[in-house]
C-alpha cells in the first residue's frame, strides 16, 4: 500500500523498512523490580545512516588491498632500501615486473601509484621524490574581468522590479560560429515578455549598433525612447559599442550573464 501511495515497487519499500528498523528498549519498575521490554521502530535516520555504510562498501575492491607484495617492494625502492638506489615511481613500475612474478598486482599507470603515495597508501611520501617537488605547478590565472559600461546594480527599480512596460534584456542567437553568417538579436521586454527578434549581418558591435540606429530612425527618437528606455545585456564583444548610439545601456556582471 505504501508503494503505491509513493508511486515505487513494494521491494523498495520493504528493503527500506529492514534498513531502518531497529530495536528499542522500555524499562519498567514493579514492586522494586526492573522489566526490561523490547520492540521494534522504524527510524528513517537509521536506514539513512545503513544505506550510506553499505554505499561506502560497495564498488570494485581497491587494487592495493591485494598489492602488499608490491606496495611493499615499492616502498623498498623508492626509499632506496632495495639497492641503495632511489628509484622513480616509473622505474619502480618497470623494476616489478621484472621482480615479481603476479602481473597483475603492479599498476598499469604511474599515474594510480603516483595517487597511491598522494593518499597515504606507502610510506613513502611526496617528500621522499626527487623531482616531484621540484617541478613547478602551473598555475591557472584568473580571467580578466570586464565591464564594458554602467553596472546592472544601476539599473532603474523600475527595471528590476518589472513594474513598467520598457526595460529590455539583449542577446544574439548563432548558429554555425564561424563569425560570419547572420545572427539572430534577441530583445525581450522584462514586464510583457514580448520578444523583438531581427536577422543582423553578424555578431559584431557595427551590425547590432546599426539595427538600433535604423530602428530609431524609423520610429523618431520621441517614440524610440519611450518604448525602449533601458537595455541590459551581458558582456559580449558586439555590445560593446551600444552605449554610443543607447543613453540607457546596462551590462551583467562579467561571466554572469543570466542576471538580465
Amino acid at each position: 500500500a505504501i508503494g503505491r501511495q509513493l508511486g515505487v515497487n513494494h521491494q523498495t519499500i520493504n528493503n527500506e523498512l529492514n534498513r531502518g528498523t531497529v530495536r528499542q528498549l522500555r524499562r519498567q519498575k514493579s514492586n522494586g523490580k526492573i522489566y526490561e521490554y523490547s520492540y521494534y521502530i522504524y527510524s528513517y535516520e537509521a536506514g539513512q545512516d545503513t544505506y550510506l555504510e553499505h554505499h561506502r562498501h560497495s564498488g570494485r575492491r581497491r587494487l592495493y588491498y591485494s598489492s602488499k607484495q608490491f606496495l611493499r617492494l615499492a616502498d623498498q625502492l623508492m626509499l632506496g632500501e632495495f639497492d641503495d638506489h632511489h628509484y622513480s615511481p616509473q622505474a619502480v613500475i618497470y623494476k616489478a615486473r621484472d621482480l615479481m612474478n603476479d602481473g597483475t598486482l603492479i599498476p598499469k599507470s604511474v599515474v594510480t601509484l603516483y595517487q597511491w603515495i598522494n593518499e597515504g597508501v606507502l610510506r613513502t611520501s611526496n617528500l621522499d621524490l626527487f623531482e616531484k617537488p621540484k617541478r613547478k605547478h602551473h598555475r591557472t590565472h584568473p580571467r580578466a574581468k570586464r565591464c564594458l559600461g554602467p553596472n546592472i546594480a544601476q539599473r532603474p527599480q523600475t527595471a528590476d522590479q518589472r513594474s513598467e512596460i520598457g526595460h529590455w534584456e539583449l542577446d544574439t542567437v548563432q548558429g554555425q560560429k564561424n563569425g560570419n553568417d547572420s545572427v539572430v538579436l534577441v530583445m525581450t521586454d522584462r514586464l510583457s515578455r514580448v520578444n523583438i527578434t531581427s536577422k543582423i549581418a553578424g555578431k559584431t558591435a557595427h551590425a547590432v549598433n546599426q539595427f538600433f540606429i535604423n530602428l530609431r530612425q524609423k520610429m523618431g527618437t520621441d517614440a524610440y525612447y519611450r518604448i525602449f528606455k533601458t537595455i541590459t545585456s551581458d558582456n559580449g564583444s558586439e555590445f560593446s559599442e551600444l552605449t554610443q548610439v543607447h543613453d540607457h545601456v546596462f551590462y551583467a556582471d562579467p561571466y554572469s550573464p543570466w542576471e538580465r
